[in-house]
């Protein structure tokens, strides 16, 4: 399929750089589009309305990951260097990029944490666009390091760095307990806890998985260069599903109730746990890496309704919402939400419900 066919025209599409929150907004104040599958009909709406489209019975899954801080400063010998992490890989490295005023950067060169002198990075081997592959050690001290000491200085998340550090709770879900993204989910931002309690009293169960989104825009994962979408490629990133969210969407799946994925993060967790299996096997329990790309053609067999935000032309994001929902469909909304005029585009604009 062409990737040219999910282009739109987006040159007045507004991509706000902070959350609504920041800009004198309530988190569930945005606008939002439905897509119901069923009737192929589109409607235009505010986020708030959105306990109108849940059944009691249904199943709303969560992604409780959010996004860290992603710069350190480091030393070696006299020199002070910046170290940004802009990825994980299911290997254990780490996709890093280093920027030094006098420093040659090469491979073998170790750096030790300006904040934490136990914290190492050794450059492995050098990659695409001025980027190294890394070994932290201890791994286990990059996330606690990140969240107390880093900062958020690069471009590659359209965010203000200022804010960023004055208000961090504002760039996460009120439901996120577990730090380890290097992106926001996004989708999750609109939801209230009395939004949530809302939806829990008309009778939806909820249940959290964790993805925590490992690669940012710098390694162009969402933006698709090839002609065909077929060959673009999407990176690898880490995902927990444990006991008590496996047990309620079996239970979902097998009494025929519906299954909500709060965003695309959600959406490829719960489909990887069924790829080439049997429509109805059950659910295992994981904590592993996913490389599943979702465009047309894919078969879904978990996730009957998606929640997400609105998505550049070209991107993979938009590519898995026609996957979901049929691409003229899709294409079509994009084309309404042009002539409405007014919709906030990306993770901290406006959203879309596929039903």
């Amino acid at each position: 399929m062409k990737t040219e066919e999910f282009n739109f025209n987006h040159a007045t599409v507004l991509m706000p750089h902070d959350p609504v929150q920041l800009r004198g907004k309530s988190r569930d104040s945005g606008r939002m589009i439905v897509l119901d599958r069923s009737t192929d009909k589109i409607e235009h709406t505010v986020f708030p309305t959105i306990c109108d489209y849940f059944r009691p019975g249904d199943l709303l899954v969560l992604n409780d990951s959010y996004m860290l801080s992603n710069t350190l400063w480091y030393h070696t010998g006299e020199e002070t260097v910046q170290a940004t992490v802009y990825g994980h890989e299911p290997d254990g490295s780490t996709i890093v990029e280093i920027k030094s005023n006098k420093l040659p950067v090469k491979q073998g060169l170790t750096l030790t944490s300006a904040d934490d002198k136990r914290l190492t990075c050794v450059l492995l081997e050098s990659q695409p666009d001025q980027l190294w592959k890394a070994k932290f050690e201890p791994s286990e001290l990059l996330v606690p390091t990140l969240e107390r000491h880093g900062l958020r200085l690069d471009e590659s998340v359209h965010l203000n760095p200022t804010h960023w550090q004055a208000d961090r709770e504002a760039y996460r879900s009120v439901y996120a307990k577990k730090p380890g993204s290097l992106e926001i989910p996004s989708a999750g931002l609109h939801f209230s806890h009395e939004l949530l309690a809302q939806i829990t009293a008309k009778g939806v169960d909820i249940t959290s998985i964790t993805l925590h989104v490992g690669a940012t825009e710098v390694l162009a994962v969402r933006h698709i260069s090839e002609e065909e979408i077929e060959n673009h490629k999407v990176r690898s990133e880490y995902f927990e599903v444990g006991d008590e969210a496996a047990t309620k969407v079996n239970k979902a799946r097998a009494e025929g109730r519906r299954i909500i994925a709060v965003g695309t993060t959600v959406m490829r967790t719960l489909e990887s746990l069924a790829v080439n299996k049997e429509p109805n096997a059950i659910i295992q329990p994981q904590a592993t890496w996913t490389d599943l790309y979702i465009y047309p053609g894919f078969k879904f067999n978990v996730v009957d309704v998606l929640l997400t935000n609105l998505h550049r032309p070209r991107s993979s994001h938009i590519v898995l919402t026609a996957a979901f929902a049929g691409k003229d469909f899709v294409m079509r909304s994009y084309d309404e939400i042009g002539k409405h005029g007014g919709y906030e585009f990306d993770m901290f604009g406006d959203s879309m419900l596929i039903v």
